[in-house]
């Protein structure tokens, strides 16, 4: 075995189409993960501030 082989094996980074692929779409799922949790919490504190504020 020559160190080629082993630079080969542990070099970082997709390889492949289908590992780009992949990395993409985890990409998408993380942001589309991280946006619905800001949209949902900023509606959540919406409501708690409308509740505080309505006047009961």
């Amino acid at each position: 075995m020559s160190d080629d082989d082993v630079a080969d094996k542990t070099a970082p980074g997709p390889s492949t189409p289908e590992e780009k692929h992949k990395e993409r779409g985890v990409s998408w799922r993380v942001f589309i993960y991280i946006a619905g949790s800001h949209l949902l919490l900023g509606f959540m504190a919406l409501l708690f501030y409308l509740g505080s504020h309505s006047g009961n």
